[in-house]
């Protein structure tokens, strides 16, 4: 197990992230006639979701064997960066959105950064989400599309390395 490219419970975790920010990205076409001044950012949120989320679907579905002999990878301790990628933009994600739910009501951010920081905000976007909302719903959702993000760079970095 140690010797795979991306391990079993490393590709489940991934895929799982992808999959998510897929189902995300739907959120965001569903968003495009809400508010007209913004028709160019709703798309622009959702090709970037279907991106890291098809990205990230790929790379743990991908056998291990193909991803060997195509980019010629031996194994070696590297090999755990996609998962340790992963599981540190998924945590440091989950700290951003509990740390915008606790801003302060003076603070008006602009609706793109909100959206860029947590994707699925999108889901509460006519209510305030409660505390435990935050913590239970919207934090592990905009969590998993960033750990699918950190999933893909970080299994770009071994495959870029082996060239070193």
């Amino acid at each position: 197990m140690a010797s795979r490219l991306i391990g079993i419970p490393s590709r489940l975790a991934l895929a799982v992230c992808g999959l998510l920010s897929l189902l995300l990205s739907r959120m965001y076409l569903a968003l495009r006639g809400l508010d007209p001044a913004f028709r160019g950012s709703w798309w622009l949120f959702s090709a970037a979701l279907i991106a890291v989320g098809g990205l990230a679907l790929f790379v743990a579905l991908l056998p291990d064997s193909w991803a060997r002999k195509a980019f010629k990878i031996e194994p070696d301790k590297s090999t755990s960066v996609p998962i340790k990628m992963l599981a540190g933009f998924a945590f440091v994600s989950y700290l951003v959105i509990v740390g915008l739910s606790f801003a302060p009501l003076s603070w008006h951010p602009s609706s793109q950064l909100v959206f860029f920081l947590c994707p699925a905000c999108a889901l509460t976007i006519t209510v305030d989400p409660s505390l435990g909302t935050v913590l239970l719903g919207l934090a592990p959702l905009s969590a998993a599309v960033y750990g699918s993000l950190g999933g893909v760079l970080g299994y770009a970095s071994v495959i870029l390395r082996k060239g070193n």
